[in-house]
């Protein structure tokens, strides 16, 4: 099986390599990525490594051979669309839409697997988040990733390719260093600066998810050719406080001080995932809680700083 991976020198890029070679007898990985300064130990998670935009010419060939895409390139964060839009759509979605229409007229027995998310489609939702809750997004990050769930529902209709959309849910755990999510970056305040900085009241929810939880949705939908959307996540909504409480407790002879700055703009206020169809379709169980995944990540992080 050779899986192409858009983004694949990122975070969950190359935690999902490294989990394919741990169950897969017979892959060949090949990332696309326009980062140039991976290492070269992070580069060995893969078979072939070609740099640049997954949407150039130049690439596109390289989708001819590939039995799975897995596309994680994005511009990821909700500010990133906020400040600039037309940038972030024509990253998101028009360079999607040149990929897929590739691969319709060039490889159209792959199958695309998408890294989508839920609270930023979904908008603010007082309850578990699944398939079918109404898509009210509060950021243009959020509808350009419905944009290209559409997208894949227009091509899996019109044309049979198959496909499937992955709501994924915080993600977080080790080879996060250059994310900016929560816990990534709380783990790099907690080591360089002895501070938590929290924006807003800490109040605000979200469902984390270790990074293996993900490698093991997204195996599994490969595995069993899953289609359609699928929500992940754990199906428990953990506050920012209660997260710097995780944080506080994992050296207590370490002081750390809690700050607080101004809420973000377009930011969603709560949300957590119901994942039952995940687990009823793909036996999707997670494996890790926050108590067991943000020590873990944050020992990974302590061998980066120390």
């Amino acid at each position: 099986m050779r899986v192409l991976m858009t983004g694949g020198l990122g975070f969950i890029g190359r935690n999902l390599a490294a989990y394919l070679r741990r169950v897969e007898k017979d892959v060949t990985l090949v990332a696309l990525d326009w980062f140039d300064g991976a290492s070269d130990a992070e580069k060995a998670l893969f078979d072939e490594v070609y740099i640049g935009c997954f949407a150039q010419d130049d690439m596109l060939a390289l989708y001819c051979q590939a039995d799975v895409v897995v596309h994680l390139a994005a511009y990821t964060t909700v500010q990133e669309s906020i400040d600039d839009p037309l940038r972030s759509f024509d990253n998101n979605v028009v360079k999607t839409q040149k990929m897929l229409e590739f691969l319709r007229l060039n490889a159209p027995g792959a199958k695309v697997v998408f890294a989508s998310t839920g609270g930023a489609i979904i908008g603010d939702y007082d309850g578990a988040i699944n398939e079918t809750v109404s898509a009210k997004p509060l950021s243009p990050y959020g509808a350009h990733k419905l944009a290209v769930e559409g997208l894949l529902s227009a091509y899996r209709g019109s044309y049979g390719l198959s496909s499937a959309s992955l709501r994924f849910s915080n993600v977080y755990g080790p080879n996060s260093r250059r994310k900016t999510s929560v816990i990534p970056a709380f783990c790099k305040m907690y080591f360089q600066h002895n501070r938590l900085k929290i924006n807003g009241d800490g109040l605000q929810t979200r469902d984390y998810i270790y990074v293996d939880d993900i490698s093991d949705a997204i195996t599994r939908v490969i595995q069993q050719d899953a289609q359609g959307v699928f929500q992940l996540g754990t199906g428990k909504g953990t506050s920012i406080l209660e997260i710097a409480k995780i944080f506080l407790s994992y050296d207590p002879r370490r002081e750390v001080e809690l700050v607080h700055a101004r809420a973000m703009q377009g930011e969603v206020r709560h949300n957590r995932a119901d994942i039952s169809r995940a687990q009823r379709e793909l036996g999707f169980v997670p494996a890790y809680t926050l108590n067991r995944g943000i020590p873990k990540t944050l020992k990974w992080f302590e061998s980066q700083f120390v």
